[in-house]
Parts: C-alpha cells; sequence; structure tokens
C-alpha cells in the first residue's frame, strides 16, 4: 500500500446509517412510550454491534497504516483525535439532557452516584448493574468503545507480526468464558452480563477483517466478497429486522459481528465476482453516516422530548403511531446534521494536526488511488 494515498472505503457510511437509523427506530417503542402501546417496528438487527464492527474494522486499517509509514503508532496523537471526535457532542447532550430531567421530568437521577459512570465513560458499568440513567442509558456503548481503546492501540503497536493471532485468541478467550457465564450462572447474572454488555469481541471482529484486508489476504477477501456469501449476509440481515428467532440470544452479538463484518467487506473490497449485491455508495447514505454520531447521541433525548408533545394526542392507532416514527426521526436527523455543521465540524477540523494517516468522509473521486479511509467513527 502507498501510504501517500487518501483512501475513502467505499459503503462505510452507508452501514452506519443503517445502524443508527436500526437503533433509532427500535428505541421509539421503549421508555417513555412503552406506556402508549404503539405498534412497535422491529428492528432487531443490532445497530450496536455493527457500530463496534465498523469501529473496530476501520480504526484498525487507520493504525496499521500509520504503522506502515511511521514504524510506529503515535499513542498520544491518537488519544487526542478520540476525544476531539468523541467528547465535544457526548458531554453536550449528557448536559441537556441533565438539564431536561431536572426541569421537563422532574427526575432526580443525575443526582445518583451513577453519574460519575458517565462521566467518566463507564455507563456499560450502570447498565450491567441495572441502575443506568434512562435518557443517556445508551451511552453504554460509546463507553465499551472508549474502555476497548485504552488498550488497543498498544497491543497494535507492540504486536509486531501477531497481531492476528493474539486478536483470535483474544476473540475465543472472550467468548469461552462469556458463554462459561451464561451456562453456569445464567443469562441474569453479573457474570454473564459483564460479557454480554462489554463487546470488546465484537470490535475485535472488526479488528481481525482489518487486518487480513490490509494484508490483501485472497482467501478471506475472496471469500467474504463472494455473491453468494454477500446474499446471504443481506438475507440475514433481513431476517433478523423481521424479527425471526435464527440463533439463541446468548450468541446474537457474535453472530451479527461476523455478518457485520461480510457487510462490511462487500462495501470496501473490490468485488470478485463483479456483481455487488446491494451498493451502499450514495448521497443520501453519505450523509447519514456521516451525521450518524450525532443521530445516535441525540435520539432518546428527542424520544423523550417528543413523549411530552405526542402522549395525550387524540389520534387513531395508525396515524398517530406514523406521526411519532416520522417526526422523532425528521427531528434527530436535523438536529444531528446542525450539530455535525456547526458544533462537531470544528473540533473534526482540529484532528488534522495530529493525523498521520490522513482521512476522509466524504465522496470524491482520485484517479490514481482506491485506497484508504473514512473519519474515525
Amino acid at each position: 500500500m502507498e501510504n501517500s494515498k487518501v483512501v475513502y472505503l467505499t459503503g462505510l457510511n452507508g452501514l452506519r446509517a443503517i445502524a443508527a437509523i436500526s437503533v433509532v427506530i427500535g428505541h421509539v417503542t421503549l421508555y417513555p412510550f412503552s406506556t402508549l402501546n404503539l405498534p412497535r417496528i422491529y428492528l432487531m438487527f443490532d445497530g450496536v454491534t455493527l457500530f463496534f464492527v465498523i469501529s473496530g474494522f476501520l480504526i484498525t486499517y487507520l493504525l496499521l497504516a500509520e504503522k506502515e509509514k511511521t514504524a510506529t503508532v503515535k499513542i498520544d496523537s491518537f488519544y487526542v483525535r478520540r476525544i476531539l471526535r468523541i467528547w465535544p457532542i457526548y458531554y453536550l447532550v449528557l448536559a441537556i439532557s441533565a438539564v431536561f430531567a431536572v426541569f421537563v421530568s422532574h427526575s432526580n437521577e443525575f443526582f445518583t452516584s451513577s453519574i460519575f459512570y458517565y462521566l467518566f465513560f463507564c455507563a456499560n458499568i450502570p447498565l450491567i448493574l441495572n441502575t443506568g440513567i434512562i435518557s443517556v442509558v445508551h451511552y453504554w456503548s460509546i463507553g465499551v468503545e472508549e474502555q476497548f481503546y485504552l488498550f488497543w492501540p498498544w497491543v497494535l503497536k507492540y504486536s509486531k507480526n501477531k497481531l492476528l493471532m493474539v486478536s483470535l485468541i483474544f476473540i475465543a478467550v472472550f467468548f469461552a468464558v462469556k458463554t462459561f457465564a451464561w451456562y453456569y450462572a445464567g443469562e441474569n447474572s453479573v457474570f454473564y452480563q459483564v460479557f454480554s454488555v462489554t463487546r470488546f469481541h465484537c470490535m475485535l471482529i472488526g479488528a481481525v477483517g482489518a487486518i487480513l484486508y490490509y494484508a490483501g489476504n485472497k482467501f478471506f477477501i475472496k471469500t467474504t466478497t463472494h455473491w453468494l456469501v454477500q446474499f446471504l449476509a443481506w438475507l440475514l440481515v433481513a431476517v433478523l429486522y423481521l424479527n425471526l428467532k435464527t440463533v439463541p440470544e446468548q450468541f446474537l452479538a457474535e453472530f451479527t459481528a461476523i455478518v457485520s463484518l461480510v457487510l462490511i467487506m462487500g462495501q470496501v473490497a473490490k468485488r470478485t465476482q463483479g456483481w455487488n449485491v446491494i451498493n451502499l455508495e450514495n448521497n443520501v447514505f453519505d450523509f447519514l453516516g456521516k451525521i450518524s454520531y450525532g443521530i445516535y447521541v441525540i435520539h432518546p433525548l428527542v424520544i423523550f422530548g417528543a413523549y411530552y408533545v405526542f402522549a395525550d394526542l387524540q389520534l387513531p392507532m395508525l396515524p398517530k403511531s406514523l406521526l411519532i416514527y416520522s417526526v422523532i426521526l425528521f427531528t434527530t436527523i436535523v438536529l444531528s446534521y446542525i450539530s455535525y455543521q456547526y458544533f462537531e465540524k470544528p473540533f473534526l477540523k482540529m484532528k488534522d494536526k495530529f493525523t498521520v494517516v490522513k482521512s476522509s468522509n466524504t465522496k470524491f473521486v482520485k484517479a490514481e488511488s482506491d485506497t484508504v479511509s473514512n473519519v474515525e467513527k
């Protein structure tokens, strides 16, 4: 690979868009709308796991490119980039949610000891203990990602030629312990929930894909991009969206992670069989993918706000449901765009000072290049 080239990994924004919209629609009829008995739209493809796999794949790929270019990984620059991408809107929405809880919901949940977990990116801990703050409970996945990146760049920096082996061993051990916890302690035990919630191995499945793809492993690339494998992967996504039980619940995250990796490869790798089952490279998906982090962070605040507007609305169930879903989706997308354009972008521009491998989350044409990246999220 020639590291002087700026590389755009096609289709990742489209997959981010699918993940984000799935999460929003899947959460609409949870609390507080659960009290209204709205018909639920089952989008059970696990958008959070898809986010994990994308993140593990993309950042591993970028760090491998950096290591090839400089013979090392600049850990301090990596963490500065993460801070500039993740922290601003994270803390902004946390603050707005606290104000909303106090003055609109009249709740004191932000004054419990759990708030410290959210302040320090450990929101997965109160989720495991069932003591989470409901309006920001979704922050658990951001906590998992940030905890993963406390150790992953170090592993990548010092693993030399054994990164793939280390990753596979970690995945195997993590899955074995999780299965042991489920079998002997039960799915409601804290022991099992630690591994069920803190899905480091799902991120590593993405990382393994990036390692093999970066190395140009022909068998892996040809297998995962084969039209039949891609067709089956999208078929499984459709089955999961329809809430049809395909695998036991305790194995769903791993199953979804593998399917997600196949979907990623179908987008980013050149098609070896000449047929792209679903092409996510278009303006709508590109737009939604770029603001997907904002969509994920902001959407529960919109859902709670919509509840206070529509809870007492007297309409037949079908038009009321369509109205609620539509308004929540539209409002979330608009607010996420405003956040991205006028709040997040200044921080993203600051990342350039700490970037070794140039990356872009905007589609462009570069005749001599078909290689590297999206934004690190």
